[in-house]
C-alpha cells in the first residue's frame, strides 16, 4: 500500500474524497448508483409497444408492429457505401370484428441514382420469396396495394422521402411461420422480372414477440 500512488481528482469530488475518506460505492450508496444506472438503461430502450391506429378514412383498425425488420443489400457498381433496403412488418387488420393479417414490404435506398437518370422512387416491390435456414415461403402481393389493409397512411417506411411499398395477405400457417423467426433473406422480383436479394440487415425478433403477445397469437412467448 506504501508504493500505491493516490487517484488524481479535481473540483468537488476531490475536496468531498479529503474529507469523507473509505469506500464511496458500498451499501445504500452502491444500491442508489447501481439503481440511477439500470433506470438509464431501461428509458435508452426503445418502446416496442405495437401501434393502435383507426384510419378515419376507412374506419378499419390496425394493429402495427412497433419495429420493421431491415434487409439491405450492396449494389458496388452505383455505391460503396450506400445500400438498397427493404423495410418489413406484420399488421392484424380489424374491419368490424373480422381479422386479417399481412406483411408489408417497403423499399427504400440511400444509393444516388441522379447520375443515371434513373428514378428517385424505388421500384414496387413484386412478388417475394422469404428464405429460413429449414424452408422458404412465397407470397404475392395484392394488386389494391396498401388500400387492401385500409391504410391511408403510409407504415413502416423508411428514412428516406422515396419509398415504394406492397402488401401480402397471411394465411394462419404462414403468420406462425413468422411467429417461430424472422427470415434471414427476402428475394423481391421487380420490373422486367429482374430478382433482387436482401439480406438481413437489422433484425429483431422483440418486436415480433410484443405483436404476437398484442394480437393474441397462440404462439406467443407470453
Amino acid at each position: 500500500m506504501g508504493g500505491m500512488r493516490p487517484l488524481r481528482m479535481d473540483g468537488p469530488m476531490r475536496r468531498d474524497m479529503t474529507r469523507r475518506p473509505g469506500p464511496m460505492a458500498s451499501g445504500p450508496r452502491a444500491l442508489l448508483l447501481a439503481l440511477v444506472a439500470w433506470q438509464a438503461a431501461c428509458s435508452a430502450r426503445p418502446d416496442l409497444t405495437p401501434t393502435e391506429r383507426l384510419d378515419m378514412q376507412t374506419a378499419v383498425n390496425t394493429t402495427i408492429m412497433a419495429e420493421p425488420w431491415v434487409y439491405a443489400r450492396d449494389v458496388p457498381t452505383l455505391a460503396a457505401n450506400s445500400r438498397d433496403y427493404l423495410n418489413l412488418g406484420l399488421v392484424e387488420t380489424n374491419r368490424a370484428g373480422q381479422r386479417g393479417y399481412w406483411l408489408g414490404v417497403v423499399a427504400w435506398s440511400t444509393i444516388d441514382r441522379s447520375p443515371l437518370d434513373a428514378s428517385a422512387t424505388p421500384a414496387q416491390p413484386g412478388n417475394v420469396k422469404l428464405r429460413w435456414p429449414d424452408g422458404s415461403m412465397e407470397l404475392k402481393p395484392e394488386p389494391a396495394g396498401r388500400d387492401a389493409i385500409g391504410a391511408s397512411q403510409p407504415i413502416f417506411r423508411g428514412p428516406q422521402p422515396a419509398f415504394s411499398d406492397a402488401w401480402y395477405a397471411l394465411s394462419a400457417a404462414q403468420l406462425a411461420r413468422f411467429a417461430q423467426a424472422p427470415p434471414e433473406s427476402v428475394t423481391v422480383e421487380l420490373a422486367e422480372g429482374r430478382l433482387a436479394t436482401y439480406e438481413a440487415w437489422s433484425v429483431s425478433r422483440e418486436a415480433l414477440d410484443e405483436f404476437l403477445a398484442a394480437t393474441g397469437h397462440p404462439e406467443s412467448p407470453r
